[in-house]
C-alpha cells in the first residue's frame, strides 16, 4: 500500500472554492478508482495552538492524504482523462501545489 500526500495553499479568495473543488470533484472521481483505499483533507490547528503545543507549523494550509493499494493502480488514475478533468481546475485556485508519495509500512483499520 502506498499514501499520496498533497499539500496546497489556496490562492486569496479562493479558499472555500478550492476544499468545495477537492471534496466535490477531485475526491469523488478518486474514490470510484481501482486501487483506492481511503482519503482525507487534513488542516492545520491554528498557530496559537500549535505554539502553545510546541508543535512545527505546516506551510501549508491544506493535505490531502490517499491511500492506494499500489503505485500502479495510483497511476493508472493520474492517467485517465477524469483525473486530468478533476484536478487540473485546482491549479487554477490554488497558490502553489506539492506532493509526496510514501510506502504504508503498517495500518489499522484502513
Amino acid at each position: 500500500m502506498i499514501s499520496l500526500h498533497v499539500y496546497m495553499n489556496a490562492k486569496a479568495g479562493r479558499e472555500l472554492e478550492l476544499e468545495a473543488q477537492i471534496k466535490d470533484r477531485w475526491l469523488t472521481a478518486m474514490a470510484e478508482q481501482p486501487g483506492f483505499i481511503s482519503a482525507a483533507i487534513l488542516t492545520p490547528f491554528s498557530d496559537d495552538a500549535l505554539a502553545k503545543l510546541e508543535a512545527a507549523k505546516p506551510d501549508k494550509k491544506l493535505e490531502v492524504v490517499s491511500f492506494w493499494r499500489s503505485e500502479e493502480e495510483r497511476l493508472e488514475w493520474v492517467a485517465r482523462p477524469i483525473h486530468d478533468e478533476v484536478f487540473l481546475p485546482l491549479l487554477d485556485m490554488a497558490e502553489d501545489v506539492s506532493f509526496t508519495l510514501q510506502t504504508v509500512m503498517a495500518d489499522w483499520n484502513l
